[in-house]
């Protein structure tokens, strides 16, 4: 299961929502990825736009630390030029690297959503969810 930085952000702002759930209620039932990237990402949104907010970085610290989670390398270049002509240059490397070694993204961003992307991660036997669609999966034994 590979996160998007927006799960990620958005399970550090409220305990409540699907990605928390997802992120503390089924850990011991999912693998997390992210990349090299992804973390960087994280980090630099914590700085920048939630810096009102000192204990999130600890929060995330954390929430690693006790969550099984593997980080990867970013992936080549090459790959997120490539994608980048579908979308976004800053999310390429998400979609690349989910891409490469993952059978789920988990994301809130819409534009992991768009049709040409849909399409090539169906190829490519990925699936792209949102928090709230996989719980509902988990919780009816579809996954």
């Amino acid at each position: 299961m590979f996160l998007d930085s927006s799960v990620i952000i958005a399970a550090l702002l409220s305990g409540q929502g699907g990605s928390a759930y997802v992120l503390t209620q089924m850990r011991e039932y999912l693998d997390f990825q992210i990349n090299e990237y992804v973390l960087a990402e994280v980090q630099e949104i914590i700085k920048t736009k939630f810096s009102h907010l000192p204990n999130m970085s600890t929060q995330l610290f954390l929430w690693m630390g006790i969550n099984p989670i593997v980080i990867l390398e970013n992936p080549a270049k090459k790959e997120v030029v490539k994608l980048s002509k579908l979308i976004s240059k800053n999310d390429a490397p998400i979609l690349a690297s989910a891409l490469s070694g993952s059978d789920y993204l988990l994301t809130l961003d819409n534009e992991f959503f768009g049709e040409k992307i849909l399409e090539l991660a169906k190829k490519k036997s990925l699936t792209i969810l949102k928090p709230k669609e996989l719980i509902e999966i988990l919780k009816n034994n579809r996954v």
